[in-house]
């Protein structure tokens, strides 16, 4: 484990994967168009946007073999820093967005509303919930954190890849999926049977981070283990190929947006308009050199230190 985290970090190296080809997740599109040859770890990974709708992934797209031993393996120390069980920063982060994503949906809820949390981590939110006397399911394939809420909150959680889940259709009220996506192969499929569990009156609340152009560097935007990057027309493209629409009662903040079911699904050959063409002329800022020789990077990372120690040691 430990050569596999050192060969996940060192910097101007690739990452220790082949990967396959693969066709745009949202509209089928082989077409791309290079946005950046480095992420934020000063890591060489090629990110690409599909030049039909404009849908970013990482090319080549590690296999579903590579991304199982990833997460089973590296990725909580990799990307977040801890094994095992969860940190107190991250409980203590949990804790509050729980609290403000239950707060949000409100106008959803009813009394026995059921509830399900795909990629529900530790837990927390799902403990939040049942308290609150609604009937709550999680879906976790980390077994660590999967244990972790089952004995914590005794919250029902099914420790497995989605791929491998069979739920009644229609069995939800409101489903949630925080940061979860942009981690998938398939997203799009995965929003799919998610809007297939949901009952026709119910929302789904998605989050992913906003890949949009900022004046931030744009390696800086990338990581490995988000495997695709969304915007917020390129999430609300998704939804509609999977039948959903912003439901009226949520105003969407960017890419967190609170769908509704509608009564079709919109046709993935109508977004192939080459949004995604002349895309990397928005993300501009590519010089990894450039960025170290500013030492704009140390601030950045004091500035995570003090979150860090902050949501570490916060009592709420």
């Amino acid at each position: 484990m430990l050569f596999s985290a050192i060969a996940y970090l060192l910097p101007f190296t690739r990452y220790p994967y082949r990967g396959e080809t693969v066709p745009c997740n949202l509209c089928g599109s082989t077409g791309t168009e290079l946005i950046c040859g480095y992420d934020r770890r000063f890591k060489r990974l090629r990110t690409v946007a599909c030049t039909g709708c404009g849908l970013m992934r990482t090319d080549p797209m590690p296999t579903p073999a590579e991304v199982a031993g990833y997460y089973r393996n590296v990725y909580r120390w990799d990307y977040q820093f801890v094994t095992g069980t969860p940190s107190r920063r991250h409980l203590s982060r949990s804790r509050k967005e729980a609290a403000l994503r239950l707060d949000e949906l409100a106008p959803a809820l009813r009394p026995g509303s059921r509830i399900l949390d795909f990629g529900c981590g530790a837990g927390v939110f799902l403990g939040i919930a049942s308290r609150e006397g609604f009937p709550v399911r999680g879906i976790e394939p980390g077994n660590d954190y999967a244990a972790y809420a089952r004995k914590t909150f005794g919250v029902d959680v099914i420790g497995d890849l989605w791929e491998n889940i069979e739920l009644p259709a229609s069995s939800f009220d409101v489903i949630t999926t925080v940061e979860v996506l942009e981690h998938l192969r398939e997203p799009v499929a995965a929003l799919g049977w998610l809007a297939s569990l949901l009952a026709d009156d119910g929302v789904i609340y998605v989050t992913v981070p906003d890949i949009s152009p900022t004046d931030r560097e744009a390696f800086r935007l990338f990581h490995f283990a988000h495997l695709h990057h969304f915007t917020p027309e390129t999430l609300l493209r998704a939804g509609a190929v999977c039948g959903l629409e912003p439901d009226p009662r949520f105003t969407p903040r960017k890419t967190a947006i609170t769908f509704r079911k509608t009564r079709t699904k919109a046709d993935p050959a109508g977004f192939q308009k080459s949004d995604g063409v002349g895309l990397r002329a928005r993300y501009p800022n590519q010089s990894v050199a450039r960025y170290l020789l500013s030492g704009a990077w140390l601030f950045g990372r004091f500035r995570q230190l003090r979150k860090t120690l902050r949501d570490t040691f916060s009592r709420n």
